[in-house]
């Protein structure tokens, strides 16, 4: 912010310099046409009458206009510096909103292209998921209870109910551990993709 208020501040005395010298240079130039409006007169007369004192007239003219043109020359020299510096703060002031453009384009991008490995990288693995989420009895626990791995566990047979039993707490274990695991993981996903 101070930096920007510097340029402007900067910026605004610059071009009030440069209406002062574009004012003074308009000043000079009408000075240089009244002065060739006297020197053709005074040439006139020395046509007419070529007296020391008409060709000192014409002389005084001409050193005037000469004069007068170097300090026209100087305030186009001190204008153009002044012109220059005021592209220079233009330029420069242009060039910062172009990089602040592109940085916003780079943080776009780069979210934009986060989120779409991320979206890419789920859909993969929702396909390699597919089949592999299934629940039951687990084959170990068939064969403790002596039931073929074909078989199911049979809840109204008593000598299944333990075996069951150990199954439901064993499931019910690790559905509450995978959720704890994974709402850590969602709010890690969240905040990498910047959704929280």
């Amino acid at each position: 912010m101070g930096l920007f208020t510097k340029k402007t501040n900067e910026l605004e005395a610059l071009q009030g310099q440069e209406g002062k010298l574009q004012g003074k240079s308009q000043e000079l130039q009408a000075k240089i046409n009244q002065i060739q409006n006297g020197l053709a007169i005074a040439e006139t007369n020395l046509m007419i009458d070529e007296t020391a004192a008409n060709k000192k007239q014409v002389e005084k003219f001409k050193v005037a206009i000469e004069k007068t043109q170097k300090e026209l020359e100087a305030v186009g020299v001190e204008l153009s510096e002044v012109a220059s510096q005021i592209g220079a703060i233009n330029e420069a002031e242009k060039q910062a909103k172009i990089d602040e453009a592109a940085s916003s384009i780079e943080q776009d991008t780069y979210l934009a292209h986060k989120r779409r490995k991320m979206e890419m990288k789920a859909e993969e693995l929702v396909n390699r998921l597919h089949g592999r989420s299934g629940y039951g009895y687990s084959t170990e626990m068939k064969r403790l209870a002596g039931v073929k791995s074909t078989d199911q566990l049979d809840p109204a047979k008593l000598e299944h109910t333990r075996f069951i039993d150990a199954s439901n707490k064993a499931s019910a274990s690790g559905i509450a551990k995978a959720e704890r695991e994974f709402e850590k993981l969602v709010a890690q996903i969240e905040a990498f993709i910047e959704l929280n």
